[in-house]
């Protein structure tokens, strides 16, 4: 069975550097730039993990934790974010993992593992 990232995050760079990486593990990956797409696309993929940002230009990653973990309960949900204050409450709302950016490859790397 092939293992399968979904990313929300509206910095394409990102994005990117998350996909690249991601394909080096053997991981197909798929990104979003909204909220509203990225839910959206949750049903059709069915991602092992969920790269979540919380500042999206049409809301914020931590208010839809709940929700999503409801439309795929088997999804591992890792929030990245510049805000390392959020740790607590996404921690609160049923976040997996957190990882603060800018990304680090071992944190990455790690989030996959645990």
């Amino acid at each position: 069975m092939q293992s399968i990232a979904l990313i929300i995050d509206d910095e394409k760079d990102t994005c990117l550097l998350l996909k690249h990486f991601l394909k080096r593990k053997g991981i197909s990956s798929y990104y979003s730039h909204t909220l509203q797409d990225g839910i959206g696309r949750l049903s059709e993929l069915k991602p092992n993990w969920l790269f979540l940002d919380n500042n999206l230009p049409d809301g914020f990653g931590i208010d839809r934790v709940e929700e999503i973990k409801i439309l795929s309960p088997d999804s591992k949900i890792i929030m990245i974010s510049a805000m390392g204050n959020l740790l607590e409450m996404a921690n609160s709302v049923g976040v997996d993992t957190f990882i603060e950016k800018p990304l680090d490859s071992l944190k990455i790397e790690n989030s996959l593992i645990h």
